[in-house]
C-alpha cells in the first residue's frame, strides 16, 4: 500500500504518554517502531502499541515506555522513514567520595589495602579504569601496584570500595615480590586517586574527583597487641567516653566491627564506638552511665593493622623469630574499671 511520506516524525506526549508523532499519512498506512540493534542485519521485533489518531497527525503510543538513550526506525508500509533517538535526559552529579582509609599521613611501605567511602552506590566492574596509585613526584601511574581481580570487593550496598595493594609484592620469599618490588617505596611518597568518571549506580558520575596522598614509611610486621594499648577508664555514674591508644593506625574497616565492651556479668555495652585521628585510637561513648565494677573491652582475633597484620598473626612473618609466630585465635579481653 502506497503513503505519502510525513511531513515531520517526532516524540510527542498523548494524555500524559510518550508517542511518535507522524504527521500527513495516507489512512491504513502501516506503522511499525523497532529498537535499533548495534549489530548489522539484525533487528528487533516490532513494538507493541496502538495508532491514536490526533488531529491530523498519528500517534504511536508504545505499551510498554520508550528508553531514553535509544534509537528507533520508523517504518511506514516496510520501508524505513525516519530514525528518532530517545534523549537521555540530564541529572546533576551529585554522588561524592565521602572518605579515602585510612587517613593516617604516613603509611607502611608494606600497606596491604585502602578503602573508597561514596556518599550513594555505585556501578560495578569499573574500579581498575578510575581508581589507580600515582607516583607524587613525576604524577605517573604506578602500573601493577594494586592486584587486578575479576570481582571487585564491594560492601553490600555498594557505597564501600576495598582496594588491594598486590600481596604477591609485598610478602617477602614469592617470585613475584623478588621480580618487581614492593608496590610501594621508602620516602617516596604517593597518591590514591579515584577520577570523576567513576559511575554511581543510576549511571552519572562523580561530583568531583578525590585524591588523598600519603608518605611512605618502614615496614611494619608485628602483631596487633592489644596488651600494650593504653586505656583510659572513665568515670563511674558519667557517661564520658572509654578513649583508647593504639599507638599505631589500624585497619578502619575492620575496627567498625572488631572492638566491643563488656560491664559487669558479662552484658555489652551500649553506645557509640567511633575511631580516631587517623585510627590511631578509638572511643566508645556509653548510651546509659558507666557502672562501678570491671569492665573488659574485647577485642576480635582478625582486628588488623595497615600491613594486614592481625590479633593472631603475622602477615609477612620471618620464621626465625619466635615472636613472630601464630597467637592464639580467639578474641584477648582488656580489663579496665571505671573510677
Amino acid at each position: 500500500m502506497g503513503h505519502a511520506g510525513p511531513a515531520s516524525a517526532g516524540w510527542s506526549h498523548l494524555g500524559g504518554a510518550d508517542c511518535v508523532r507522524l504527521s500527513r499519512l495516507a489512512p491504513g498506512t502501516d506503522v511499525q517502531v523497532r529498537p535499533v540493534l548495534a549489530v548489522a542485519g539484525d533487528q528487533f521485533p516490532a513494538m507493541a502499541g496502538r495508532l491514536v489518531r490526533d488531529g491530523d497527525d498519528l500517534c504511536f503510543v508504545p505499551r510498554f515506555p520508550f528508553v531514553d538513550g535509544t534509537s528507533y526506525t520508523i517504518a511506514l508500509d516496510g520501508v524505513a522513514a525516519a530514525v528518532l533517538t530517545r534523549p537521555r535526559p540530564e541529572h546533576p552529579a551529585t554522588t561524592r567520595v565521602l572518605a579515602i582509609y585510612p587517613t593516617a599521613a604516613q603509611v607502611p611501605r608494606n600497606l596491604l589495602r585502602c578503602y573508597i567511602w561514596f556518599s550513594a552506590p555505585m556501578s560495578e566492574g569499573h574500579a581498575a579504569r578510575h581508581v589507580r596509585l600515582v607516583d607524587d613526584a613525576s604524577g605517573e601511574p604506578m602500573a601493577g601496584a594494586l592486584l587486578a581481580t575479576e570481582g571487585e570487593l564491594w560492601s553490600a550496598h555498594r557505597r564501600r570500595l576495598t582496594v588491594l595493594l598486590d600481596p604477591a609484592r609485598i610478602k617477602r620469599g614469592l617470585a613475584t615480590q623478588r621480580d618487581a618490588g614492593y608496590p610501594l617505596q621508602r620516602g617516596r611518597p604517593f597518591r590514591l586517586v579515584v577520577d570523576g568518571g567513576f559511575r554511581d549506580a543510576l549511571g552519572r558520575p562523580l561530583a568531583s574527583a578525590a585524591e588523598r596522598r600519603y608518605a611512605v614509611g618502614d615496614d611494619e610486621r608485628r602483631h596487633v597487641g592489644p596488651g600494650t594499648w593504653a586505656v583510659a577508664a572513665p568515670p563511674a555514674g558519667t557517661r564520658e567516653p572509654l578513649e583508647v591508644t593504639f599507638g599505631r593506625p589500624l585497619d578502619a574497616g575492620l575496627l567498625a566491627w572488631c572492638l566491643r565492651v563488656t560491664g559487669p556479668g558479662g552484658p555489652r555495652v551500649a553506645g557509640l564506638p567511633e575511631p580516631g585521628p587517623e585510627e590511631r585510637s578509638w572511643r566508645l561513648t556509653p548510651r546509659e552511665p558507666w557502672s562501678p565494677g570491671g569492665h573488659q573491652l574485647v577485642v576480635d582475633p582478625v582486628l588488623e593493622d595497615l600491613a594486614g597484620n592481625s590479633v593472631s598473626r603475622v602477615f609477612d612473618r620471618d620464621v626465625t623469630r619466635p615472636e613472630d609466630g601464630p597467637a592464639p585465635d580467639r578474641p584477648v579481653a582488656v580489663a579496665f574499671r571505671p573510677s
